[in-house]
């Protein structure tokens, strides 16, 4: 791959998931939401992977594929 060819890989910008394409029409929702997640992130009560094992299990019971 070339040196042009790189540079149009790097000036596409972030890419964003659906779920987050789907609420960007609806402001209120979109930053409700990031502040869920960010407020989660930054939870230091609990070990960070028993975080992730928490959204894993409750992601897969409710059927979410994200």
């Amino acid at each position: 791959m070339g040196l042009m060819a790189s540079l149009k890989v790097l000036g596409r910008g972030p890419t964003f998931s659906a779920p987050l394409r789907a609420m960007a029409p609806h402001k209120p929702t979109l930053f409700g939401s990031l502040a869920l997640e960010r407020w989660v992130a930054l939870a230091g009560s609990v070990d960070h992977r028993l975080k992730t094992l928490a959204q894993l299990r409750a992601s897969s019971l409710i059927g979410c594929l994200w």
